[in-house]
């Protein structure tokens, strides 16, 4: 199975997947895979060619987990992805995937960044606008 866990930064997307995840799950998380590319990163601060590097590895892994998991049964793999574009959507769709929102609201998302490196707060506040503008 394949779960696409969409949100807001600092929804809770990581979360809810390592929650859920059982042994021999999947996660896909670009965070994640930013700190297995840069030796001293922390989860939400490393530079932005890492941050560049993990952007296509994390592409590449997505685009490898849709053609090895589509049917499975026996595992989960959960991509994390906070807001897939229309056709994007599509393409997880067309692969069977099921869609979890975790969005706690702008001021929990806010809340929760306030325990992030200061440049990572910035990002987080600039993906917010977005990602809150084009709810509107």
């Amino acid at each position: 199975m394949i779960v696409i866990v969409t949100g807001p930064p600092c929804g809770g997307k990581s979360t809810y997947a390592q929650t859920n995840m059982r042994p021999g799950d999947i996660i896909i998380d670009m965070d994640t895979i930013a700190t297995c590319l840069e030796v001293d990163a922390s989860s939400h601060d490393y530079a932005d060619l890492t941050r560049h590097m993990a952007r296509a590895a994390r592409n590449a892994a997505v685009g490898e987990c849709l053609k090895q998991m589509q049917g499975e049964r026996r595992r989960t793999a959960y991509i994390i992805h906070t807001d897939p574009p229309p056709e994007m959507r599509r393409t997880y769709r067309a692969f069977g995937a099921r869609f979890v929102d975790c969005d706690p609201g702008r001021d929990v998302c806010l809340e929760r960044a306030k325990e992030r490196p200061a440049e990572n707060q910035k990002l987080v506040r600039q993906v917010l606008d977005e990602y809150y503008a084009k709810r509107l």
